[in-house]
């Protein structure tokens, strides 16, 4: 099994284009659409007359539902046949088709019913049988495929790349997936440089250069990462190859992307009726497909396009749509669950090697005892020495899982963030838009499309260079400041021995503190107000504030005392789960300078460094 996805994305010339969407090759199989009904019309003719109850029976319901499913992902039959596959491998204990079935039926999990918790359930299922079985450990690596392909869907990048890597290094036959696989992670990374190289890597395979669905999708997929590294007519060039492969050989497969990622090529070349064209019909297509990553990515095409175009209300519907799919899309509950699935499997895995290694154990420990009392001292002893080291790996399982989950919650937190921002924002352009001419209107949009790329592209990490923080807060004051001329004036003001782009700091740890400022501290202040935020560095720790004279924390808190700010709230949760990963002692302080003096917040972090 070969399996493809297309790389998560964020292009500097195309704002919100957020494209993930997987997509499904198989090795074996050939391009043409009316070859594969052809193929499959035979192996539903052989598999109606063969024995229902053999091997070569299952081996053809095996194949028949992998090119079924490359034909027709969206074929929920396939299912239960699948199923009915696994049964009668079970009943012949036949079992390289029963890790095959397995796989097949994970597969179909994945791209038909899009549940990536059933087909985590049935890779862990083969692996298991994998595991048991020597002679089975050469048909596995396909399956460490698809639990990456399950790792990139969720985001999980690193996990993902580590899986796809294993399969590039011992499978020779698994080269194609392996390499595209990479060459998207790398894209999902912005390492646009290392994607280009995988992509050329993996159109000058053999296997690719006389395959056109290979050749179609692998330059959609360039053409996407051209656009991200702003080579708007490479861009361009590969997505004009790709679509003349699909319409020359009818690869209704690759059509959606496609024209997705034409799209996107198009609007930065500013040819906005190609670019309208492709963005609705992939958006036609992938919502027949109900691929809810591809319609993401063609309303954020169209967002951006309607902007470009001074087109504004219908840019903000456009968004609004946008950003409802990222957000399902982004649903930390899921990452939590296939997170904790994986752990499981892995640690019932060490479960049932302890307990052969118990059983083994007691058999010598009968065999001492009728030998003589001082093998049964050696049993016992090496029996105890074994459990504590069971035990051991045990509470390290525990502690990773421990670990797993903090990690997770802590995204879910970003992911909290993300939401508010853009609600208040988006409140903020309405207004200017209504208040304002279009001229304005359209650089206001602009400024705050490129904040939108830049939370999209933050959010999505751990840590980030202060200089990229800083730039993002000095856009975001900007807007603001543009909002409401002259309410207010500000200085950002860091150490000069702090180095900005070697230092790793929390995303939008400190824009919540500044927007209370402006939203609150200043809404009844007389004449201007100013705000100043510093970044210092001692004793190893990261000095951050944001000092406002405003009116105060006491007069900010006067409407509902009871109440915790949103930003605190979460910037408190946010430290102490970092506090918890790193052993460290980071904190917020509130200062409240007094009334109509105004407030500093303080916030303590390690310096983190690059190298």
């Amino acid at each position: 099994m070969c399996i493809f996805i297309l790389p998560s994305s964020r292009l500097k010339g195309c704002d919100m284009k957020y494209l993930k969407t997987l997509m499904l090759f198989l090795v074996v199989v050939h391009s043409y659409a009316q070859q594969f009904q052809i193929e499959l019309d035979s192996l539903s003719q052989k598999i109606a007359s063969s024995p229902i109850s053999n091997k070569e029976t299952i081996d053809l319901r095996n194949q028949y539902t992998k090119q079924a499913l490359f034909a027709n992902p969206s074929d929920t039959t396939l299912l239960s046949f699948s199923k009915k596959t696994v049964d009668l491998a079970t009943d012949l204990r036949y079992w390289k088709g029963l890790l095959l079935g397995y796989e097949r039926v994970a597969l179909v999990y994945q791209y038909s019913f899009s549940n990536p918790y059933k087909a985590l359930e049935y890779y862990h299922k083969a692996l298991d049988l994998m595991g048991k079985d020597k002679d089975l450990q050469t048909l596995g690596w396909s399956i460490y495929g698809g639990i990456g392909t399950l790792y990139y869907e969720q985001e999980e990048y690193d996990k993902a790349l580590e899986q796809f890597r294993k399969v590039l290094h011992n499978d020779k036959n698994l080269e194609l997936t392996a390499t595209a696989n990479i060459a998207n992670i790398f894209g999902s990374l912005y390492q646009l440089d290392s994607a280009i190289y995988y992509y050329n890597r993996a159109l000058n395979l053999e296997q690719v250069t006389n395959n056109p669905t290979y050749r179609a999708n692998l330059y959609s997929n360039l053409s996407l990462v051209y656009s991200q590294a702003n080579q708007m007519d490479s861009a361009l060039t590969s997505a004009e190859k790709s679509i003349g492969l699909i319409e020359q050989y009818g690869i209704e497969f690759v059509r959606p992307t496609a024209y997705a990622n034409a799209s996107m090529a198009y609007l930065g070349n500013k040819d906005y009726d190609n670019a309208e064209q492709y963005a609705n019909e992939a958006l036609q297509l992938s919502e027949a497909q109900g691929n809810i990553f591809l319609q993401k990515s063609a309303w954020g095409t169209l967002a951006d396009l309607y902007s470009a175009k001074g087109e504004f209300s219908k840019a903000l519907e456009a968004y609004t749509k946008f950003s409802e799919l990222k957000d399902s899309l982004n649903n930390q509950n899921r990452r939590v669950e296939i997170n904790r699935s994986q752990l499981e499997f892995e640690f019932e895995k060490e479960r049932a090697i302890a307990q052969a290694e118990i059983d083994r154990q007691s058999t010598i420990k009968t065999a001492s005892l009728l030998g003589g009392g001082g093998l049964l001292a050696a049993s016992v002893f090496g029996f105890v020495l074994y459990k504590r080291r069971r035990d051991a790996v045990e509470q390290k399982k525990e502690a990773e899982f421990r670990a797993l989950v903090a990690d997770t919650e802590l995204k879910a937190l970003r992911a909290q963030m993300n939401p508010h921002f853009i609600f208040n924002s988006l409140n903020s352009i309405g207004d200017y838009i209504l208040k304002n001419d279009n001229e304005t209107a359209l650089e206001y949009l602009t400024k705050f499309a490129k904040l939108m790329r830049m939370v999209l592209e933050n959010s999505e990490t751990k840590t980030i260079p202060l200089e990229e923080d800083l730039k993002f807060l000095e856009l975001y004051l900007q807007v603001e400041a543009k909002r409401q001329p002259g309410k207010f004036s500000y200085v950002i003001d860091v150490d000069e021995g702090l180095d900005a782009e070697n230092t790793l700091v929390p995303p939008l740890l400190l824009q919540p503190f500044i927007e209370n400022s402006i939203w609150h501290g200043f809404r009844d202040k007389d004449g201007q107000g100013h705000i100043l935020i510093s970044i210092r560095e001692k004793n190893e720790m990261l000095l951050c504030s944001v000092e406002d004279n405003g009116t105060g924390i006491h007069e900010k808190t006067k409407e509902n005392s009871s109440k915790k700010s949103f930003g605190v709230s979460i910037t408190e949760n946010r430290l102490e789960i970092l506090n918890k990963q790193q052993n460290k002692k980071g904190k917020l302080q509130i200062v409240d300078l007094g009334s109509q003096k105004g407030t500093r917040i303080e916030i303590s972090i390690p310096h983190e460094r690059f190298f």
